[in-house]
């Protein structure tokens, strides 16, 4: 049974260091994703922010938040959100507030 313990955190340890396609380390995408579970878990227990749906994107740190929003006061609060989440280093916005859609 060690023996599984002691090869699996071989493989893990040599997994994390590796780069991928992309040339990110497994632990960096890891990252990300970790960054962009916490921002989403924060939209969901804002009351005010819960119902909207919103992407969101992060890529080394960096967030996109991409969905319609009812108001601009809506797009900043999502932008303050995501920017209190640890790891996050800027959030780009995409927001479209509705009403002011591109025709």
């Amino acid at each position: 049974m060690k023996r599984y313990f002691v090869l699996l955190f071989l493989f893990l340890f040599l997994v994390t260091g590796c780069s991928t396609l992309t040339g990110r380390t497994a632990g960096a995408t890891v990252d990300d994703a970790t960054i962009t579970t916490k921002v989403n878990a924060k939209i969901i227990e804002e009351p005010s922010l819960s119902y909207l749906k919103i992407n969101v994107d992060t890529f080394e740190g960096h967030v996109t938040l991409t969905g319609q929003v009812p108001s601009k006061e809506a797009a900043d609060k999502l932008v303050s959100v995501a920017k209190s989440v640890q790891g996050v280093k800027d959030v780009k916005t995409n927001l479209v507030i509705k009403g002011e859609e591109k025709k």
